[in-house]
């Protein structure tokens, strides 16, 4: 090491010693070099030596110890109160209506496993999210292997009901994405080879998916396909010719093709489908739920309880009528006894958090911070939508509605998720990341 360089080695050490969030010495350590370097090179333009232009920039940057200080003041992890409240809102908000709404489950055993889960989710909200990024393969082959293992239980040995099956299976396949995002993030600036392989990798879970359930299928082909189709718009995989842009489709068409054949060859998936479109064709079958839940939401009020038990006897609950009322259509039977208002006060904090999300996720400096915040908020999101539209009669899937209705193995899974999110909103601004050379730079569109 020159003098000169060793000079602005300690300039830049006592620095970084006033700053006691140690994660973000690397970054500052880089823009401070860099800084002090372009000033050094104008002197050196002015006919300055080495070392007399090193002392000048040095000089000019400002005294060490002030300048710690400062960065101090600012560079801090930013804890996420607001959010951390928010979900603290939503378990207590889905606590409060499954007993107004005389809940049949086993609440001790749903508090023991939302205990867990936030359990979880603070140590996940506390850890370095950039390991993710370390070994982006290495959870994709172990989450592959635990849903192959998974399957393996169900099937040889017959170690879960089919209820318990469907149930489990499901939350194990809200880790998917996340891993569809470590991999897309794995594959960075490696053109239409690493976007093969990303379509490759998600091809792989999605068959995973459709192994477990049809559900977990179908909201990993949603989610899926929004971050590919954003790692594209965002140009992660570095140039790609226009001519191979087609080509680029390949992955996500072929899971696409297989959904639809999935849908098409199972008769039951294909009665679902007729059913979504036309309830009546059914109503006393398949279409029963669906034709309830409708003729619940043409008779809800403002505010109180709705017409639609009068259409019914007058004296029956929801519960008597509604399969499912305080856990798969919690939504409809919430909307039945209290009316539109207060669903729709519950539906604006949960679009306005996602909104939140959204607007952090994309203010990410860090590639990886933006992918699994990305991830993690496609998976929240999907569930919700999904949630809403089964609630409105359009019964076709759902997982679960996150943080509010009943369902232990979601719950803890994704209170886990969320708590990786936080985890990059509270520290990914620190994060410096070393990009891989484009190994397909030559490539012009």
């Amino acid at each position: 090491m020159h003098l000169h360089d060793k000079d602005i080695s300690n300039y830049v050490d006592t620095i970084c010693q006033q700053i006691r969030w140690k994660k973000a010495h690397e970054r500052i350590s880089e823009e401070i070099t860099c800084h002090i370097i372009d000033g050094r090179d104008g002197y050196i333009d002015q006919g300055f030596d080495m070392q007399t232009a090193t002392t000048k920039a040095i000089a000019d940057t400002g005294d060490a110890t002030t300048l710690g200080t400062s960065f101090d003041r600012v560079h801090r992890p930013k804890p996420q109160w607001g959010m951390l409240a928010a979900v603290a809102a939503f378990i207590i908000l889905g606590v409060v209506i499954s007993v107004l709404l005389n809940y049949s489950g086993d609440m001790q055993r749903r508090l023991l496993f939302t205990a867990i889960g936030i359990s979880i989710m603070f140590g996940t909200y506390f850890a370095d999210f950039t390991v993710l990024g370390k070994h982006p393969r290495s959870i994709f082959f172990g989450i592959a292997f635990v849903a192959s293992l998974f399957l393996l239980f169900f099937q040889r040995f017959g170690s879960f009901t089919w209820h318990d099956f469907r149930v489990y299976g499901a939350a194990l396949s809200l880790l998917f994405p996340l891993t569809i995002a470590l991999c897309t993030f794995s594959f960075r600036n490696k053109g239409i080879r690493g976007f093969i392989l990303s379509g490759v990798a998600f091809a792989a879970l999605c068959f995973l998916a459709l192994m477990i359930t049809f559900t977990a299928f179908f909201h990993l082909l949603g989610i899926g396909t929004v971050i590919l189709l954003v790692a594209l718009y965002k140009n992660w995989f570095g140039t790609i010719k226009r001519s191979q842009l087609l080509l680029t489709f390949i992955p996500i068409v072929s899971v696409i093709i297989v959904a639809i054949a999935a849908i098409v060859s199972v008769p039951f998936r294909n009665a679902r489908l007729t059913i979504l479109i036309n309830p009546m064709s059914d109503p006393l079958g398949m279409g029963f739920q669906s034709v309830i839940i409708r003729d619940v939401v043409k008779g809800a009020a403002w505010l109180g309880e709705g017409t639609a038990l009068n259409t019914r006897g007058g004296t029956v609950t929801a519960s008597e009528f509604l399969p499912a009322a305080t856990t798969d259509v919690m939504l409809t039977t919430t909307l039945f006894y209290y009316g539109w208002i207060p669903l729709a006060i519950i539906l604006c904090a949960l679009f306005a958090f996602m909104a939140i999300g959204f607007k952090r996720t994309f203010k990410q400096k860090s590639g990886l911070g933006f992918f699994v915040s990305f991830a993690v908020l496609a998976t929240f999101s999907f569930q919700v939508l999904t949630y809403v539209v089964f609630n409105l009669g359009f019964t076709l899937t759902l997982i679960s509605l996150p943080l509010i209705s009943p369902g232990n193995a979601a719950m803890v899974v994704n209170l886990g998720l969320i708590g990786f999110m936080l985890s990059v909103f509270r520290t990914g601004d620190a994060v410096v990341e070393k990009k891989p050379p484009q190994t397909e730079a030559k490539q012009t569109p």
